[in-house]
């Protein structure tokens, strides 16, 4: 018996591509995620799929003007589809919840990661860091987590 698709074609079976749940905002179009993305699609296939959470003050948030704060996720996500594309890369996108912890969580839920990888800016202007939102999601989620 042969390795053949059911439809009777004898090519190989390609490999299952390796699914990555990107999150970004400020850092989305950042030339070491950039870097890191592509470095990872030339290990093989995969399948990138990024959140933007929608990032909100605090006074925002309370007032529930979410508007603003949905229209830059959004736009952010826009223009990094188009730089990774650039770069001869496909990724989905979806606008995320204001904290950084549920819009992965409720990203996971549609997107079955094999890893994570959160992109923030340097630690000195993190509050994604100052939040210690790597730590969290590493002990949180049941996949590896990497930082850019």
């Amino acid at each position: 018996m042969s390795d053949c698709h059911p439809t009777g074609d004898h090519e190989p079976m390609r490999a299952p591509a390796r699914l990555v749940l990107v999150v970004a905002h400020q850092t989305a179009t950042s030339t070491a995620l950039v870097t890191e993305l592509r470095d990872r699609a030339d290990r093989g296939r995969v399948r990138f799929h990024l959140v933007v959470p929608a990032l909100n003050s605090r006074l925002r948030h309370w007032l529930s003007d979410v508007d603003d704060a949905l229209s830059v996720a959004r736009r952010r996500g826009d223009e990094a589809v188009t730089l990774l594309a650039s770069h001869g890369l496909t990724v989905t996108t979806q606008v995320g919840d204001s904290v950084p912890l549920l819009a992965i969580e409720d990203a996971l839920s549609q997107f079955a990661a094999h890893e994570i990888v959160i992109s923030t800016l340097p630690s000195d202007r993190s509050h994604w860091l100052e939040q210690d939102l790597v730590d969290r999601a590493r002990s949180r989620f049941g996949v590896p987590v990497s930082h850019v």
